[in-house]
């Protein structure tokens, strides 16, 4: 999978409440290497 679709799949958790805010930026940065 490549980035794209993992920020894809991130951002759905993120909209059905799976995720906080806070996890998701988290789970942003690691996946682009910030």
């Amino acid at each position: 999978m490549n980035e794209i679709e993992e920020l894809k799949q991130l951002k759905e958790l993120l909209d059905t409440g799976i995720l906080t805010e806070e996890e998701f930026a988290a789970k942003k940065k690691q996946i682009l290497n910030l």
